[in-house]
């Protein structure tokens, strides 16, 4: 009787490990972002900017404002919803108080780098404290403005009620 009792608890315990019964459940992994998917899209800005734009993708639309070669821009390493990646902010560097950012990219699960944001020509994109990110944009004397927050767990943006203060940035130049 003991020894069947035995057989029992072994097969028991045999059963809960290979179901998995009774064992911890691990968080949702996510692809890991590579540390430096940003370079190409760095390098293509670079190339861009020192070429005239003659290698220019068409899926990356480029402002009239990059393409003016009396205009600077820099870019920005940001992290910018606190998940441990940076994402890439491409700004204007002028003596504005605020730094226009014109392009904000970010690592897709599913698409790689991407630009997430595009601006330029009347519509604006400045970062504020606690990274929330402010979009301008006008329509002859109006301007509608909205407050965001990104989310990398969905690769979107959360609209904000409070409003918050763009920054003056340091950007590395191009």
């Amino acid at each position: 009787m003991k020894r069947n009792m035995k057989r029992m608890i072994l097969l028991a315990v045999l059963s809960l490990a290979v179901t998995g019964c009774g064992q911890k459940k691990t968080k949702e992994r996510r692809p890991k972002i590579p540390a430096d998917w940003y370079r190409e899209t760095l390098q293509y800005y670079r190339e861009g900017f020192d070429g005239g734009w003659k290698n220019e993708r068409s899926d990356l639309n480029v402002s009239d404002e990059m393409k003016d070669g009396n205009n600077k821009f820099g870019y920005l390493l940001q992290d910018l919803d606190g998940d441990g990646a940076s994402e890439v902010l491409i700004g204007l560097m002028d003596d504005s108080a605020e730094t226009k950012i014109i392009d904000v990219f970010i690592w897709h699960s599913d698409r790689g780098a991407f630009r997430i944001l595009h601006g330029g020509e009347g519509y604006y994109i400045y970062l504020c404290e606690q990274n929330v990110l402010r979009m301008d944009s006008w329509r002859g004397a109006a301007t509608d403005t909205k407050y965001m927050k990104y989310d990398s767990k969905n690769n979107s943006f959360t609209e904000l009620s409070e409003e918050a203060v763009p920054q003056k940035l340091e950007l590395t130049a191009f």
